[in-house]
């Protein structure tokens, strides 16, 4: 299976969580609605199709910044023609992923990136977090995984997945990013939520695999001469 793998940086983004009102929070690393945007901006596509599969490395720590900013737009059903108003809006700082793609576009979607080409402006969660897609590789990916034993992996594993933890070699620090959203619909409708585990450093760890529902499926792949997994979602 071939698996394309590049890297997306910026000094700042927002990922919007739906369930906060008067305060902007974010998500702490870019769901996998606004992943998939991302990779539909670059192909000048609407919706990115469902058959693809897209993974995701931390390649810096997650570090959040409370920052008031001036909202400015037009007015609503009764209120002024138009509006400014201060709102406290959560950042991320810094962020750096790897992101990981496996599907029928991908031959398209890797001469695009090498180029540094896209149909329209790509950026993290929010407008004003412009961001670049630099490629790293094409490499043809191992299918990797037995539910009944341990292995290594690295990045962002949905929890749905994981039977259980094991830590060797030093301390690990893990945390979870709960209620991110899973799939868009149009309308800027939404259908179900995914849990993931991730790192906080990035370093990998090993899990114990249990089986996967149909309806959130996960795969496994490991890229020539890594001893760790990443989890395609």
């Amino acid at each position: 299976m071939e698996l394309l793998i590049f890297d997306v940086r910026a000094s700042v983004a927002h990922y919007r969580r739906p369930d906060t009102t008067s305060t902007h929070s974010t998500y702490p690393f870019i769901p996998r609605t606004a992943l998939r945007g991302l990779l539909a901006s670059i192909m000048g596509l609407e919706t990115w199709p469902d058959d693809g599969w897209t993974g995701l490395e931390l390649l810096h720590p997650v570090q959040t910044r409370v920052q008031q900013l001036s909202l400015l737009g037009k007015g609503f059903l009764e209120s002024d023609k138009s509006f400014n108003r201060p709102t406290t809006v959560e950042l991320v700082i810094n962020p750096a992923y790897r992101v990981y793609y496996s599907g029928a576009l991908i031959q398209d979607l890797t001469q695009r990136i090498r180029r540094h080409q896209a149909t329209y402006h790509t950026y993290l969660g929010s407008a004003f977090a412009l961001a670049v897609p630099e490629f790293v590789d094409l490499v043809d990916g191992e299918p990797f995984g037995d539910i009944h034993e341990p292995f290594l992996i690295k990045g962002v594993v949905p929890d749905h997945v994981i039977a259980s933890l094991e830590v060797s070699g030093g301390k690990r620090l893990f945390k979870r990013a709960g209620g991110m959203l899973y799939q868009a619909q149009p309308g800027r409708r939404f259908r179900g939520t995914i849990n993931f585990i991730y790192e906080a450093k990035n370093r990998s760890f090993t899990i114990v695999m249990k089986e996967t529902s149909q309806e959130r499926p996960v795969h496994f792949l490991k890229e020539p001469g890594c001893d760790s997994a990443v989890a395609l979602w």
